[in-house]
């Protein structure tokens, strides 16, 4: 299908954006050919690329008007100043991709705006080991807005945001985003899968921050990763509120070696393996007003953190996947708090508030709260939670169980056990 610019230039500027003129927006349409596809069969990646340094010079919004692009993994260089309006527009990438790579890359920039758009892959037919991000920031970039993007069927991150230990990425909004089926495949750890060659941590999450200062997470669905549906990776003062994760094949909300982050107003549902994970390290976290329901592991598992906050949540009838043989391998309470076997932060457990939360527990799980308080936890306080379901059970075990404080939880059983050995030890350093 082909259309001529003078019939899009109409389009154009009927789609501009309310607080700006025709004459302060730039469109695509002006850097394409007379005649022009439309449908996609065309690729105008080269024409895209002008228009966007074009923009970004003149610090012009950008008007990429409602057409199917054909896009390939070598990407889209976003610059410094860069503001893209995309809605209705939709990035194909089809099925001959064979390289990593990301539609959309920002490297090293500041002030770069992305709204509405849909990015579309095909990881049906792509080779194992082919990552393929949609948004890529990297590099000391800064001052990011990324809103409205439909992202689907990739390899990789639908979002993936990556700075460094000396270089981080600031201040990054993510918001009213939908991702759904991305990320390499991550096989299940009681399953027969094999790993996906090529592949490696980063491209797990449908959303990714590695190194991130100043951040929020706002308002998303995000929806059958092929891995976690997010990982937060030595990220600080971060805000993750009011989105939906749903059915990842392995975790849902997933913070690493984090500090000064804030969870709330998140649902969390049916995710394979752990609802949340607050681990390795993380400091000052805030986990508060959240749902977590049906998920494969624990609703929360916590270990080796320092000042954690939970409280005002739901945990409805997580763990439903069997525990496994091994003792690191009891993982089906609704929270568990302790120490993983393998930290690479070498922090304690300590200073935990978990309060006033409503936690559902089956029979099928060992406990409604577990903790095993080894040597280097203290400071753990669980107060005024109510319990409901088969399994009313508070769990305390190991050396310093004498540091866990338990007071006023409605309807609740408390468990006391001997000192675990060091063989014994349940805890898991698997997410």
């Amino acid at each position: 299908m082909f259309r001529t610019t003078a019939i899009l230039g109409v389009v154009a500027i009927a789609a501009l954006p309310t607080c700006a003129s025709a004459h302060e927006v730039l469109s695509l349409v002006d850097f394409l050919p007379a005649l022009y596809a439309t449908d996609g069969s065309v690729s105008y990646q080269h024409e895209i690329q002008r228009a966007v340094d074009a923009a970004a010079e003149e610090r012009r919004p950008l008007l990429i008007p409602p057409l199917v692009y054909r896009v390939d993994e070598t990407g889209i260089q976003l610059r410094s100043g860069t503001m893209l309006s995309m809605y209705g527009a939709q990035f194909l990438l089809d099925e001959r991709r064979r390289r990593d790579g990301a539609v959309f890359v920002a490297d090293g920039v500041t002030d770069v705006t992305l709204n509405g758009g849909e990015i579309a892959g095909r990881n049906d037919a792509w080779p194992d080991g082919v990552n393929i991000r949609g948004i890529h920031v990297r590099g000391a970039s800064a001052r990011i807005r990324i809103r409205d993007v439909w992202i689907h069927d990739l390899s990789s991150n639908g979002v993936g945001v990556f700075g460094s230990e000396d270089s981080p990425v600031r201040d990054v909004t993510i918001s009213d985003a939908v991702i759904e089926n991305c990320c390499n495949r991550y096989p299940d750890y009681l399953s027969s899968e094999t790993w996906e060659e090529g592949s490696t941590r980063e491209d797990q999450g449908l959303v990714a921050c590695y190194y991130v200062d100043d951040f929020t997470v706002r308002g998303c669905r995000l929806e059958g990763s092929r891995s976690d549906g997010t990982h937060f990776y030595h990220c600080r003062r971060g805000q993750i509120i009011g989105n939906r994760i749903y059915r990842a094949k392995m975790g849902g909300y997933f913070l690493e070696s984090c500090d000064e982050v804030i969870g709330t107003a998140n649902i969390m549902r049916e995710n394979g393996s752990r609802g949340t994970t607050i681990e390795r390290g993380s400091r000052n976290c805030v986990f508060t007003g959240n749902t977590v329901a049906q998920s494969g592991r624990e609703g929360l598992w916590a270990p080796d953190c320092v000042g954690m906050v939970v409280t005002s949540n739901v945990f409805e009838l997580n763990g439903r996947k069997p525990n496994g043989a091994e003792p690191h391998q009891v993982w089906n309470a609704n929270v568990t708090i302790n120490q993983a076997r393998h930290d690479p932060s070498d922090s304690p457990t300590a200073d935990y508030l978990v309060a006033d939360n409503i936690i559902r527990t089956s029979d099928a799980q060992v406990a409604a709260i577990r903790v095993d308080a080894g040597e280097d936890t203290s400071g753990i306080v669980i107060r005024g939670n109510v319990l409901r379901g088969e399994n009313r059970t508070i769990l305390v075990s190991g050396p310093r169980r004498g540091d866990v404080t338990t007071a006023a939880n409605d309807a609740a059983i408390l468990t006391a056990t001997p000192p675990t050995t060091a063989a014994q030890d349940p805890a898991s350093d698997e997410q």
